[in-house]
């Protein structure tokens, strides 16, 4: 079997940090398909259903464990195929698994938490930017991880000091605000209307998901 041979994955991240009867639909070492992995290996592991959230939109992918009784995969990071199969790039701490298993999973939370934090902090940067230097300004690209965020922006010079200072003390400021943070899923064009803005480099269904910090 081919990653592209298996079936799309069923992300079920938003709502849950863990997955109790998930199922090892494809394993791959070295581009081929295997049907085990054995302690110490590093393995390619597709599930039926994840709640490892695949690289997308600047942010990396989740980390975690895999596990089926005693037996223990590390996720080392998880990257989603353009057919919709979450691909989780894992070593076999302990144990054996073997295609069909039953498994259950758990993201790290800590790792999680932290990067939603700064993913959310990209979008607060580029609020601040937008209303220090103006409205022309847009997202041009972005990396984030638990440790950092990166935003890359269009604007027709550098900015200056004073420009900066104003633009850290809004950020900081409605950080220390503890704006709440609420999501919801909508049709794409009732997102519009609401004035979702969309993120570099993305390509949306007709229901997405909106995020939003305040009333910004």
């Amino acid at each position: 079997m081919r990653s592209a041979d298996a079936p799309a994955t069923v992300f079920t991240g938003y709502s849950h940090t863990a997955e109790e009867d998930a199922k090892v639909v494809a394993i791959f070492r070295d581009g081929e398909s295997v049907d085990t992995a054995a302690e110490g290996e590093p393995a390619v592991v597709v599930l039926d259903k994840t709640p490892f959230y695949a690289e997308s939109g600047g942010q990396v992918g989740d980390c975690g464990t895999i596990t089926a009784g005693e037996n223990v995969m590390q996720v080392i990071d998880t990257k989603k195929t353009g057919a919709g199969q979450f691909i989780c790039n894992c070593h076999v701490e302990s144990g054996c698994f073997y295609t069909d298993d039953s498994v259950k999973s758990a993201v790290d939370e800590k790792k999680r938490m932290a990067t939603a934090r700064n993913h959310t902090c990209a979008h607060l940067l580029q609020a601040a930017l937008r209303k220090v230097l103006g409205d022309h300004v847009h997202q041009a690209g972005s990396f984030v991880d638990p440790y950092r965020c990166r935003f890359d922006f269009s604007h027709f010079s550098a900015v200056t000091p004073e420009e900066l200072e104003k633009i850290e003390m809004l950020v900081n400021d409605w950080i220390l605000s503890g704006i709440p943070v609420v999501t919801e899923e909508l049709p794409i064009e009732e997102a519009r209307k609401k004035g979702a803005m969309a993120l570099f480099g993305e390509k949306y269904g007709d229901i997405v998901r909106v995020v939003q910090a305040g009333d910004g």
